[in-house]
């Protein structure tokens, strides 16, 4: 679900294979950018159309088989209808701040990255558009 979640924008750091089942598994790296646009020129597409051609071989190549393009479109579609669901997801963004908001808005000037509260309201927003924006993303590329 990286890709929804716009975390392809950094090239693969570590793929561990896993011989039993036949996979290459990727494991993310810089989580704290799986939510932002995409740095190094962008987030790819969700059908990797921005993928300018050799840059990443192995994507390139799993993408045009048919048969991970199916199961990496299945994927896309159980995540939106499962944990990435958009009001799933918002409502998870909703609970998890409604319990740290009181803390995260009470830290001490130079130990926090607020400026004020409505600073954690403004990202908690951001969160919930960011779902809706990615879902629609992703809806959008299963059509």
């Amino acid at each position: 679900m990286d890709l929804a979640r716009s975390n392809w924008s950094q090239p693969f750091h570590l793929l561990m294979i896993i011989p039993m089942r036949k996979a290459i598994l990727r494991i993310p790296w810089d989580n704290n950018e799986a939510l932002q646009e995409g740095k190094m020129g962008g987030a790819l597409n969700l059908d990797f159309s921005n993928l300018s051609l050799g840059e990443w071989p192995l994507i390139e190549y799993l993408y045009n088989d048919p048969v991970y393009r199916a199961t990496y479109d299945t994927y896309v579609q159980e995540s939106l209808d499962g944990a990435f669901e958009t009001s799933h997801i918002q409502g998870v963004y909703e609970q998890y701040a409604a319990l740290i908001e009181p803390y995260a808005t009470s830290e001490i000037q130079g130990y926090t990255f607020l400026d004020n509260s409505s600073e954690f309201s403004a990202a908690i927003a951001e969160l919930t558009s960011h779902a809706a924006t990615r879902a629609a993303a992703a809806e959008n590329y299963l059509d």
